[in-house]
């Protein structure tokens, strides 16, 4: 039993199912822990011939001034109605807008309103799309920057930049599998004058710079910050000498040989990008050396190599979350600063990956472990960056979620899937082995098995409502790697619409497949054939689809 698509809050429609006990096109594919039937409310007996003739008898009888008072008290009480059901979708719509993955309608398959593409000034050079502002997309292309309006796509505004190679922020973000857009009140971009100068611009959401000024202060690395802000990072501190030779091939075999016990501190700044007044700023001491190859320095193409133990300095900055790493210096950042707890990282020994990440619903989860070998031990922190809870196994994050927080967190591992409250402790398990946490909708997790299969399960009790094991193979983009076949999700809160792309010698079609988060029925499917690689986002609300040459906004509701 499916809720109707835009029907009134109680409205229903049912699944038909032919006599002979076969399932009707559509429905989801049988598997295990599958409800084997669906309750139906009954809506009670009929009313008794003639009621309806005694109440309007009776209706007749009352004063004018009865019935008026009654009809004034019905209207109220539906306007009442009507301005609660008002406030409550507009609180829905705006926790989409801010939601991984959340788009306000998508009642229909992805219909093309506007493009942007390089094309038109005959040079296809790759642009960024690098935040947005309000209803406002922000553009960096050549030596300027674009206001693209989220629904028309028209220009609202463009901003002359200091040079093409302008970095304007905070940027897009690339995560294990997601992509995010934060929402910002104004972009930052800096770039370099010919005469070495580096100079910040700020502009508002309608277009307006807010200030240009020159960094003055020294500093190794200057990037545009989340919330209107410029970070720089310094190499600050005097070493000691350390005995390290470095022997073999630079381009093919380098070894760094001995111990590198001593170097640089790193001194991070975040600063006003308009006034330059420091908002804070942290000295990273330097520590173990995590990556030998961070303290080397390559030149001539590659085929010399020297050590500098101030070299390269790599900066990760997104919306939620500011990173910085170098050698022997490791530290990650919430926009106002807050140091993240980092000892998962610090306590892991060997070959292993390391990676932080920020969570849907807010805090942060740290992870250490070999590549291809579970479990991975996942540190959860919370918004200031503190340790809550470890687990054991893999933790998954929604990629696609309602916008409404859920305290619960789903991990997997040896065939289980497992939820954890607030405490880390577990709050239900189920006999199955997920690979990827697609979508959080209503009271429905919609996740992928390593079989390929689309399951839905109870949020609250982990029971599986239904089981779709025709999403995701018919369409695979790969012939392994199957966590890598679905390339996005979104979510309105009852639709689901997963993104497969098919990689063929000509172009790349991606299908696109929705099904109801709570009984994984078929809603729409379409083929979109895309000019190549991509990438599909949800930003406030509105569905966007960038790639290095070009950007396209979409529709997504059912016209028709």
């Amino acid at each position: 039993m499916g809720r109707r698509r835009r029907a009134p809050e109680g409205a229903y429609t049912f699944d038909l199912v032919p006599d002979d006990g076969t399932e009707a096109a559509g429905s989801p594919a049988a598997g295990p822990d599958l409800p084997e039937a669906t309750t139906v409310v009954d809506p009670g007996p009929p009313p008794a011939p003639g009621a309806l003739s005694r109440w309007i008898r009776r209706w007749r009888g009352l004063s004018r001034r009865v019935r008026f008072g009654a009809v004034v008290v019905a209207a109220t009480l539906v306007g009442a109605v009507v301005v609660v059901d008002g406030v409550v979708d507009r609180a829905r719509s705006a926790d989409l807008r801010a939601a991984a993955g959340g788009l306000v309608n998508l009642t229909g398959p992805p219909a093309e309103a506007w493009r942007l593409e390089d094309s038109e000034v005959g040079v296809r050079t790759p642009g960024g799309l690098v935040a947005v502002t309000g209803d406002v997309a922000a553009v960096h292309r050549y030596g300027e920057l674009l206001g693209v309006d989220l629904v028309t796509g028209q220009r609202r505004w463009t901003v002359d930049l200091v040079d093409r190679a302008a970095t304007c922020g905070p940027g897009l973000a690339f995560w294990a599998e997601t992509v995010e857009l934060t929402a910002t009140a104004q972009v930052v971009c800096v770039g370099r004058a010919v005469s070495g100068e580096v100079t910040v611009i700020t502009v508002d959401p309608d277009g307006t710079v807010l200030g240009r000024r020159v960094v003055t202060e020294d500093h190794d690395v200057v990037v545009p910050g989340p919330g209107g802000s410029v970070l720089t990072a310094t190499w600050v501190g005097d070493p000691e000498d350390v005995d390290v030779d470095l022997q073999g091939d630079p381009m093919t075999n380098l070894t760094v040989v001995g111990e590198i016990d001593d170097g640089y501190d790193l001194e991070v700044r975040s600063t006003d990008s308009v006034t330059g007044a420091e908002r804070w700023s942290e000295v990273v001491p330097f520590g173990d050396v995590i990556d030998s190859s961070q303290c080397v320095r390559w030149s001539t193409g590659g085929r010399n190599a020297e050590l500098d133990r101030r070299g390269d300095v790599e900066h990760m900055v997104s919306g939620r979350l500011v990173g910085f790493s170098g050698c022997g210096v490791l530290a990650y950042f919430t926009p106002d600063g807050q140091r993240l707890d980092l000892t998962g990282l610090q306590d892991a020994d060997g070959e292993v990956v390391r990676r932080v990440r920020p969570l849907v619903d807010g805090g942060f989860v740290v992870s250490a472990g070999e590549w291809g070998r579970t479990p991975w031990e996942f540190q959860v922190l919370d918004a200031e960056g503190a340790h809550q809870y470890t687990v054991r196994g893999r933790l998954l994050d929604p990629r696609a979620t309602d916008g409404r927080p859920d305290e619960r967190r789903l991990v997997t591992g040896d065939g289980q899937t497992w939820a954890v409250g607030p405490d880390g402790e577990t709050v239900w398990s189920v006999g199955l082995s997920v690979t990827s946490y697609l979508a959080r909708a209503g009271a429905t997790a919609v996740v992928l098995d390593e079989r390929d299969r689309v399951v839905g399960l109870d949020l609250a009790t982990g029971e599986v409502r239904w089981v779709r094991a025709d999403v995701v193979e018919p369409h695979a983009a790969l012939a392994d790697g199957r966590s890598g076949q679905v390339q996005s999700v979104f979510t309105d809160g009852h639709v689901v619409a997963l993104v497969v792309p098919t990689y063929t010698d000509v172009e790349v079609v991606s299908r696109w497949q929705a099904v109801d988060a709570s009984t994984g029925e078929d809603l729409w499917s379409a083929d979109l054939p895309q000019e190549g690689w991509g990438v599909d986002v949800a930003v406030d609300g509105h569905l966007l689809r960038w790639w290095p040459a070009g950007l396209a906004g979409f529709t997504t509701e059912l016209t028709s």
